[in-house]
C-alpha cells in the first residue's frame, strides 16, 4: 500500500473537500479532489497537454455543482500521486472553469480533476480523515 497525505479544504461552513496533489513532468502540479461519490474520474478538458481525447460522442453527465454538463472522454497518460505512477487513467473530460472560480474564493489550489470511485475501488483505497492520509494498493 502506498501512503499519500491529503489536504482538506473547507469551502463553506461544514462543507469539505479532500485534495491530493497531482504530479506532472511537463506542467505545474495541480490538485485532484477525492470524490467517493463520483462514479467516474473526471479531468479538466483545458489541460489538453496531459490527456489523449478518445473518439467518442460527447455525453451528458450529472454532478459538479450543475444539473447536466456535456463531457467527452479521454485518458490521462501517466497518473502520478505520492511519487508513484498509477498508469493510464480513463476520464470524463469537463470544463473546470466554474470549479476553479469557486475554489479561488477559498484557496489558491488549482483543481485539475476528480478521482472517482472507479480509481478508488481499483486501488482498494482506504481514507483516514483523522490522519489526513489515503492508502492505495499498487498491485
Amino acid at each position: 500500500m502506498v501512503e499519500i497525505t491529503f489536504d482538506v479544504v473547507e469551502l463553506e461552513e461544514q462543507a469539505y473537500h479532500i485534495l491530493v496533489e497531482a504530479e506532472f513532468d511537463r506542467l505545474e502540479n495541480g490538485w485532484w479532489i477525492i470524490d467517493t461519490g463520483a462514479s467516474r474520474s473526471v479531468f479538466d478538458q483545458a489541460m489538453s497537454a496531459l490527456y489523449v481525447q478518445e473518439n467518442s460522442d460527447s455525453v451528458l453527465a450529472t454532478g459538479l455543482g450543475q444539473e447536466m454538463v456535456e463531457t467527452g472522454s479521454g485518458s490521462v497518460s501517466d497518473l502520478v500521486l505520492g511519487g508513484v505512477s498509477w498508469g493510464i487513467l480513463r476520464v470524463a473530460l469537463v470544463d473546470f472553469h466554474h470549479i476553479n472560480a469557486e475554489y479561488s474564493k477559498f484557496t489558491n489550489k488549482k483543481i485539475i480533476g476528480l478521482l472517482g470511485a472507479d480509481f478508488l475501488l481499483a486501488h482498494n483505497a482506504i481514507i483516514d480523515f483523522k490522519q489526513h492520509k489515503i492508502w492505495l494498493s499498487s498491485e
